[in-house]
Formats: structure tokens, C-alpha cells, sequence
């Protein structure tokens, strides 16, 4: 048996994406599939991944500037020689993930060519991300071809970041495809043994926001929660990158309570009570933040700033609070931490436990279902 995985990104190279895709290359070698990589090199990265037996297959990397245009076209053109790639390696299935921008519109454009079977495991979906950032219209030229062409092969099995993306994915389909429910960010680990060092033990209720601020999410919801919060009990602690970062730090530089650090481990969340994440309302389905399954996995509770119709909150409710987002959002901030207790958080975090060990079972069936496919396929 074998298969072809693609995503832009790969071990060592960092990024959450390339450590899902690692995660389940692992799962099929270790169950006896010839494993192979195809991800875009780069002069910053190992030829070699962290698994010698995994072979991976590099396209170059054409641009790693800042320009917003220049990289778009070049992760098209990625793209292409990706999924070029991959069909030049005569193995099926392909797998691939959503990184970069359109590799799933290339793959199943060259899936649908050669009648290769594949798999299509949705991060961001594309050209609907587009639509959602206010870069596209639905009715346009360019958007309706691609998404046309991304339709135009079914895939053999999809993996979907939740329920409501997995439906949402599947009403695009003329029929029913085999679905696995796989959250992005299902990374138990173990907590540290000690209380990190920048961090008191002087009972305080902990706020923070870790990770990418980007053009899903609401950065006013995070500045909002900073500016109620009440130094004498809480404490927010920040850790940020993305479009919107150097707009949040500048705000976070006013407050006393706020800790900026350059990076906290995966082993430290746990620290934290409350982890804050968006998203705004024209990206249910689009996407589903990590980092809300990352913070729920590692025993902390979440302040979501969504829809009710996104897989977060969907999954996730139990261990989290939700604001609403839009006009009224700075009052509902200000209410609920005025009326947050202790006890509370609590009985959020004694739920985030509970949900954990789902979550793990949920990646555990979906690994297995994965590797059905590909046995199926591949024979």
C-alpha cells in the first residue's frame, strides 16, 4: 500500500498544518503504508524529515516576502507543481490538505484528469476563503471556475474539522462522500511540572490570547476583554503574530496587566484559565480555529467570540463562554467579566478534561478511517 500526502508545510518546517499532516503520515507508516511527502523546500529546512522511512519530495519555494500579491501568485504556482508532483509519482490515493491557498483545486483538477483517487482533508477551504476575507464575490469569474473545477472530482473520503464543515463541505457534493470528523489541534501533551517562570502564584484569574491574529478573527473582541478586565484579579498574558498583531500589542502596551511573551510552549497552556479565540461570522466553515482545540486539550476553558453555527462552539461549548459577536459586543465583554467567579472557571476547566478524552477518540476513529480508505484504495 501506498499514498502521497501534500501540504506546503512539513516537519521541521513549523506550522500546525505540517504537524497534522506529520501526525498522520506517522499513523500509516506505523500501520505498514509507503508513506511519501510532497511539501515545498526551502533553504531554511532539513532535506529530511523527522522520519527516515517517510520519503519527501520537495517543489521549490518561489517567494518568502512580505508582498501580498507576490505571494499569492506564488502559492498558486506552488500549487500546481505540487500536485504536478504528486501525479508524477503514480501513487494513489493522494491525500492533501489546504496549504498552500487552491492545492485542493489543483489536485482535483489533475485527479479528475488522470482518474487518480485522492482524499480531501479541509483545513481553510478554498476559493471560499477568498469570499470570506472580501477578496472575491461569489458571482465572479474567477471564483466561480474554481470552485467549479474543485468540485468537479469527488473525492473518495473527506476529512472534515468538525461536523458543521463536514456538512457544509458535503452539500457542495453531487453525492455522498465518506466523512471523518478529524479538529485541528487535538495535541495532548504533558503539562509542565512547575509553573513557568513568568508567571506568579498570586491567585489571580489568568486571560490569554496565543497564537495567529489574522483575518478570520476580531482583533477589538481581544482589546475589548483586555480593557475590562480589574488588575487587583485578573492577569492577561499575550503571545501573538499575524496581520493584526502589531495593532494588539500597541493596545496591550496601556495596561499593567498585560504580560507580552514571545512564545509560550504547548506544555504551559494548561496554566492558563482562559483562552480567548474568534472568529468572524462570514468564516463559519471556512475555517475552525486550532487554537480553541488546542486550549480545551490542554485542561484550560475558552471565551469565544463566534457564531453558534461554527464547529468551536459546536464541539467546544461545554468548556467555554460565548460572545456574540457585533454592535453589542463591548457590553457583553464587560458583563461577563464582571459576573465571573472562580467557581466558575472551575467547572469549566473540570468539563475541558472531559471533552479532551473525546476529542482524542474522535482523532483515534478518524486515523483508523483514514487508513480504511487508503487500504481500499491502494488495496
Amino acid at each position: 500500500m501506498r499514498c502521497v500526502i501534500l501540504n506546503r508545510n512539513y516537519p521541521p518546517n513549523p506550522g500546525i498544518t505540517g504537524h497534522s499532516a506529520a501526525e498522520i503520515a506517522e499513523h500509516l507508516n506505523d500501520r505498514g503504508v509507503e508513506v511519501h511527502i510532497v511539501t515545498v523546500g526551502s533553504n531554511h529546512r532539513a532535506k529530511d524529515g523527522p522520519n527516515p522511512s517517510i520519503e519527501i519530495h520537495e517543489v521549490r519555494d518561489l517567494y518568502g516576502g512580505k508582498n501580498k500579491l507576490l505571494r499569492l501568485i506564488a502559492s498558486l504556482i506552488e500549487g500546481r507543481n505540487m500536485a504536478a508532483k504528486a501525479a508524477a509519482l503514480g501513487i494513489a490515493p493522494i491525500i492533501t490538505l489546504t496549504d498552500p491557498p487552491l492545492l485542493n483545486y489543483w489536485v482535483a483538477r489533475i485527479c479528475r484528469r488522470l482518474q487518480r483517487p485522492w482524499i480531501y482533508w479541509s483545513m481553510d477551504i478554498y476559493p471560499d476563503a477568498f469570499v470570506a476575507a472580501g477578496l472575491a464575490s461569489p458571482s465572479g469569474l474567477l471564483y466561480r471556475h474554481f470552485k467549479r473545477v474543485s468540485l468537479a472530482s469527488v473525492p473518495q473520503h473527506l476529512v472534515g474539522l468538525g461536523q458543521k464543515q463536514a456538512d457544509y463541505l458535503q452539500a457542495h457534493y453531487p453525492e455522498r462522500v465518506p466523512t471523518s470528523i478529524l479538529p485541528c489541534g487535538v495535541n495532548p501533551v504533558e503539562p509542565a511540572e512547575h509553573r513557568p517562570k513568568w508567571m506568579p502564584d498570586d491567585k489571580k484569574t489568568t486571560f490569554c490570547y496565543i497564537g495567529n491574529l489574522g483575518q478570520a478573527h476580531d482583533p477589538r473582541f481581544v482589546e475589548l476583554v483586555i480593557t475590562a478586565l480589574d488588575p487587583k484579579i485578573h492577569h492577561f498574558y499575550l503571545s501573538v503574530y499575524g496581520i493584526h498583531a502589531a495593532r494588539l500589542l500597541r493596545h496591550a502596551a496601556q495596561f499593567s496587566h498585560v504580560t507580552v511573551l514571545p512564545s509560550v510552549d504547548r506544555s504551559e497552556l494548561g496554566f492558563m484559565d482562559i483562552h480567548l479565540a474568534s472568529l468572524e461570522p462570514a468564516w463559519d466553515h471556512v475555517c475552525v480555529p486550532s487554537k480553541a482545540v488546542s486550549a480545551v486539550c490542554a485542561g484550560g476553558c475558552l471565551l469565544l467570540c463566534a457564531s453558534d453555527q461554527g464547529d468551536n462552539w459546536n464541539l467546544l461549548h461545554e468548556a467555554a463562554w460565548r460572545i456574540e459577536p457585533g454592535s453589542g459586543m463591548a457590553e457583553e465583554v464587560a458583563g461577563f467579566v464582571s459576573k465571573l467567579t472562580a467557581a466558575a472557571v472551575a467547572e469549566k476547566r473540570r468539563r475541558a478534561n472531559s471533552i479532551r478524552e473525546e476529542l482524542i477518540g474522535m482523532k483515534s476513529r478518524a486515523f483508523d478511517a483514514v487508513f480504511d480508505a487508503v487500504k481500499t484504495i491502494a488495496g
